[in-house]
């Protein structure tokens, strides 16, 4: 199960199967033989429409649910089995969900940057440290705002105080949860670019849940799509988004430069649609009308 150079895996998923309310009337099987890898440093899209079981993934990396033994493994260890410190494992995998205010848990900024710190048992020092390293990363200066109110923030800005919790604990798995959901044109572009930046500076595990293509494409590459509780494609993003007739049938939102190529498919049957940016889907079209 390790590596060439044998490490394991971050993360990994044997067989994994989870169905809520097992047992009763009203039991619903949420995921069937999901199996993946997820190396460190690795990032990674979780991609699938409503009800595909990407949530259900995300919530038992982080043993949010219950969890049988041999299925869910933390750098090669079964976070299932007896005596396997779960608060530890969520030291390590930080969940940022989709309404970030389910998870602040104070009124002030500050404060709330500081509550898993300061539970984990870190010294006051260490702690002012981090809260406000990790406020300034996050686009929002601690002096400005260690004592602002979250309610009186915009929703661009809960997220990131969300996420500012999370890297306070220096987690070395980050699990976005439809990270762009709300957000304008603006927050979206910000937020992003502050995300690349944060995989790249810290070499963090990047995980994105979606159901959105255009969201994962811009921050991971490589995709895993669920549909109805099983994984229907892995693999590096380009060689999935060329399944494009394949992803357009799962009600799953596709980049805009693969809708265009699409559509120019009409005129041309041979356009690739593995296309992650704009700039791309214009040099292969002008590559065919000949425009210089």
């Amino acid at each position: 199960m390790a590596s060439s150079d044998g490490t394991p895996p971050i993360l990994e998923l044997r067989a994994f199967r989870y169905t809520y309310l097992e047992g009763t009337p009203r039991a619903v099987e949420a995921v069937r033989e999901v199996s993946l890898k997820i190396r460190r440093g690795e990032r990674v899209g979780i991609v699938g429409p409503t009800q595909s079981g990407k949530s259900t993934v995300v919530d038992a990396f982080a043993h949010l649910l219950r969890l049988k033994p041999g299925q869910v493994f933390y750098e090669g260890r079964d976070v299932a089995a007896p005596g396997y410190d779960r608060q530890e494992l969520r030291r390590r995998v930080g969940i940022v969900f989709q309404r970030p205010e389910s998870q602040i848990i104070e009124d002030v900024v500050g404060a709330d940057v500081a509550f898993g710190p300061t539970a984990a048992g870190l010294s006051a020092a260490e702690t002012r440290e981090r809260v406000e390293e990790s406020l300034n990363t996050l686009g929002l200066p601690y002096p400005d705002y260690r004592l602002r109110y979250v309610h009186a923030l915009s929703g661009g800005q809960r997220r990131r105080v969300a996420i500012a919790g999370v890297l306070a604990m220096r987690t070395p798995v980050l699990v976005l949860d439809e990270p762009m959901a709300g957000l304008d044109p603006r927050g979206r572009r910000e937020l992003l670019e502050l995300l690349v930046r944060l995989q790249r500076d810290r070499d963090l595990t990047l995980i994105v849940c979606s159901a959105s293509l255009t969201d994962a494409s811009l921050l991971c590459d490589r995709f895993v799509v669920l549909d109805r509780g099983s994984v229907v494609a892995d693999g590096p993003a380009r060689e999935v988004l060329g399944e494009s007739d394949r992803l357009a049938g799962l009600d799953i939102t596709l980049p805009e430069p693969v809708i265009a190529a699409r559509e120019l498919r009409k005129a041309f049957p041979d356009f690739p649609t593995e296309l992650l940016t704009e700039e791309e889907l214009e040099a292969e079209l002008v590559q065919r009308i000949g425009v210089s």
